[in-house]
This record gives C-alpha cells, sequence and structure tokens, in this order.
C-alpha cells in the first residue's frame, strides 16, 4: 500500500513512531513524503539522516518539495529567502546542523543531495493528486505546465476555498496545520502540527484502503469523516522554538 505522510517538520521521534505503525500494518509499503522535513521541530539533522537511509532501502520512496526545503534550495543556489531562514531555521535548524549562513551549502544541501535534487512539486495517482500545499487548476496552463513553483508551495486559504477536484481527483495536501485530518469531498490535509505541540499527531494517509493512521497509532477512515467539520487551523507558535513565528 501507498502511504503519504504529512509535514514532520524535524520532529524525528513522532516519524519513527509513525513508520514502525505502518509496517505493522503493511510489511512492504510505499511512501511518499508531502514536504517540509525540517525546520521548528525536535531535531531536522536526525530527519534527513532518517530519510536519506530510508531512501537508499527503499529506492520507490517520492519526496515532494516543501516551501521550508525551497527556502534552503533558494538560498543556495540565488542567496535568497535569508529571512525565511532566520525566521524558521535559526533557532532550530541551524543548531542542529551547527551551521552558520557561510555554511548552509557544506552542512546541509550538498550532504542531502539525494534528497533536495530529487524533490518533486507534485505527485499523481489514477485517484489522487497530492502536492505540498495544494493547487487550484486556475493557476496552471492548460497542459499542466508548472508556472511557478510558488503555486504548489504556499497556498492556504485560496486553496481551502477551493471546491473542484484536479483532473477529477481528489487532491492530497500539507502546508497548512490543523489539528486533526481535514477532508471536503475534494481535498484531504494531512498536515495535523504535529511540531506544534507535544500532543499534536503526525499522520499518514493509506491511499488504497482510504484510511489515516498517526504516530500514536491512531487509525481514522475517510468515510466517517464528517464533510461539515472544518478542524481548526493551528497557527500558534511551534512548542519547541522561544520566538513566536506566524
Amino acid at each position: 500500500m501507498k502511504f503519504v505522510v504529512g509535514d514532520i517538520h524535524g520532529e524525528i521521534s513522532k516519524l519513527k513512531n509513525l513508520i514502525y505503525n505502518i509496517f505493522v500494518i503493511d510489511k512492504y509499503p510505499n511512501f511518499i513524503f508531502i514536504g517540509d522535513y525540517i525546520n521548528k521541530g525536535e531535531n531536522s539533522k536526525k530527519v534527513l539522516d532518517y530519510l536519506v537511509e530510508f531512501k537508499n532501502e527503499f529506492t520507490d520512496t517520492i519526496f515532494l518539495m516543501g516551501n521550508h526545503e525551497y527556502y534552503y534550495i533558494q538560498y543556495v543556489k540565488k542567496g535568497i529567502c535569508k529571512d525565511k531562514l532566520i525566521k524558521y531555521g535559526v533557532e532550530t535548524t541551524f543548531k542542529d546542523f551547527n551551521m552558520s549562513f557561510d555554511n548552509i551549502k557544506e552542512k546541509l544541501y550538498l550532504p542531502y543531495r539525494a534528497i533536495f535534487d530529487n524533490l518533486k512539486l507534485f505527485y499523481e495517482t489514477d485517484e489522487y493528486f497530492i502536492s505540498h500545499a495544494g493547487i487550484s487548476l486556475d493557476s496552471v496552463d492548460k497542459d499542466f505546465n508548472i508556472l511557478s513553483a510558488d503555486k504548489f508551495l504556499f497556498n492556504r486559504y485560496e486553496f481551502f476555498n477551493y471546491k473542484k477536484k484536479i483532473h477529477n481527483k481528489i487532491s492530497i495536501f500539507g502546508h497548512t496545520g490543523f489539528n486533526y485530518p481535514y477532508y471536503d469531498g475534494y481535498k484531504i490535509g494531512i498536515d495535523t502540527a504535529a511540531v506544534y505541540t507535544k500532543e499534536n499527531r503526525l499522520t499518514a494517509y493509506c491511499l488504497e484502503e482510504n484510511f489515516f493512521i498517526n504516530h500514536k497509532n491512531e487509525k481514522l477512515y475517510l468515510k466517517d469523516m464528517k464533510l461539515d467539520r472544518t478542524p481548526w487551523i493551528n497557527r500558534k507558535e511551534p512548542y519547541r522554538m522561544e520566538k513566536k513565528n506566524e
């Protein structure tokens, strides 16, 4: 079975627990990671180390780009997004890698090029369109060419209000942290704000069997979700960070 894993943000302990729970269910799963592996959380270096080993062992694993990976790539390649790295990474990721702005390329980018150079903006199956922050057909051309990476990485409220399927497929997205999984008949939100509180879950979604599972081994089937309920969007300060960030 294929499992789509929500935003990790350095939460290595929750990630290991979630992966363990999935392997209990399925000895031969495939994985799609939806992006935002770093910044804000427990230890971003340990997450990337784990994911590199994971990629080496499970070669069919798909890694999507999140906006937080985008910030580092843009800084290394173009010298931009420094303000975002200060806002989200200095207190956590910079410490995890013992790095400064002078050696991000040597400390973070080059050792993990197996991840960074193979990040995709989206992934499709027969039933699902999967991207980090969602996408609307209004923001791409008729052939679905990528007009701007921003469209796949920074959507939030505009996409949240988008009530259409993408090529007749349900969208699966992260980026917007809910307190529990979101579903409105058109799209599925699997970022359950794992980095924001100790109690919040890290969640994955099983494409074939249509259920959510989290790091606490709680399972929820899509058919049991009420479409008229909107989970609270968690925009509070990540509990491991000292200063307040959006």
